[in-house]
């Protein structure tokens, strides 16, 4: 049919309505999808919001497993294995970085946020199994194949997203279930981080007591533990810096955790139970 002049013809009515149809349909789609993530995100009062964070829980944990799995340099098949693996999980923290991004109110405030930032990093190992990444090393450009690996040590952190609230994927809380959980995070952050960065600096200029990472676990709980054995010492320059930033690590922050747990505890223990006939509430300071 001819269309007149300034007018469309039926055929161009109809594309048009099919057109404005199902853009209001992609747009409808998608403004449910991201209010469903904005409110089950970081959510552990829903089933949804649950499931999500179980779900990145196990990833993020598996990714640390098939680190320490790497240090051991699996070879042929297993190699494979592995590279496939951490490429999936890589890729999974990129899609939720990009997921918690987009669903941000404030998105200059979250790219910020400690958590955010944290994020950030660990999936930029992704960038080691980029192609003109083996033209930079083979340069010898700041051996950045190794910074990446180092880097993949610090998934450990993302632990503390989850238990930064009494609610959490556990069920609620109280301050003292809530502090006592953060100190075991702390040590076992502290201890792994630690490991990872003397293992990686120290288990080729010092293989005889420093090949493993189960090596430089036991160097680390030793030297935390304050016991100090000394049957274990790093011996490069960069390994005693860490080995000095480690206990101070360990001085600062579990000592600080603790005054809050005495704390909460001595609140707690100084409560009285009586019904309050105002509010209803049992608990309350004397």
């Amino acid at each position: 049919m001819v269309k007149k002049r300034g007018k469309l013809s039926d055929e161009d009515k109809v594309d048009l309505k099919l057109m404005q149809k199902g853009e209001k349909l992609e747009n409808t789609l998608i403004n449910k999808v991201k209010k469903f993530l904005h409110l089950h995100m970081d959510n552990y009062g829903s089933s949804h919001g649950r499931r999500i964070e179980g779900t990145l829980f196990f990833i993020n944990f598996l990714a640390i497993v098939l680190f320490i799995v790497e240090t051991h340099d699996p070879v042929g098949i297993y190699r494979t294995i592995l590279t496939t693996t951490e490429i999936v999980l890589i890729s999974v923290f990129i899609i939720e970085y990009a997921v918690r991004m987009w669903v941000a109110e404030k998105k200059l405030k979250h790219f910020f946020n400690i958590y955010s930032i944290i994020d950030l990093i660990v999936i930029l190992p992704i960038l080691g199994y980029l192609p003109i990444m083996s033209y930079f090393t083979n340069l010898g450009f700041f051996r950045i194949l190794r910074i990446l690996r180092l880097v993949r040590m610090l998934r450990v952190l993302r632990f503390q997203r989850m238990f930064k609230s009494k609610n959490t994927m556990f069920g609620n809380l109280n301050d003292s279930q809530l502090i006592i959980i953060r100190i075991v995070l702390t040590v076992f952050t502290i201890i792994l981080i630690s490991s990872g960065l003397i293992w990686t600096v120290e288990n080729k200029v010092n293989p005889g007591e420093l090949g493993t990472i189960w090596d430089a676990m036991y160097f680390t709980i030793v030297t935390l533990s304050t016991v100090g054995y000394g049957d274990v010492t790093p011996l490069s320059p960069t390994g005693k810096a860490i080995t000095v930033a480690m206990i101070f690590s360990g001085i600062a922050l579990i000592p600080w955790q603790l005054g809050k747990l005495v704390k909460v505890l001595f609140r707690e223990a100084t409560k009285t139970k009586r019904k309050c006939q105002k509010c209803g509430l049992e608990d309350h300071d004397q």
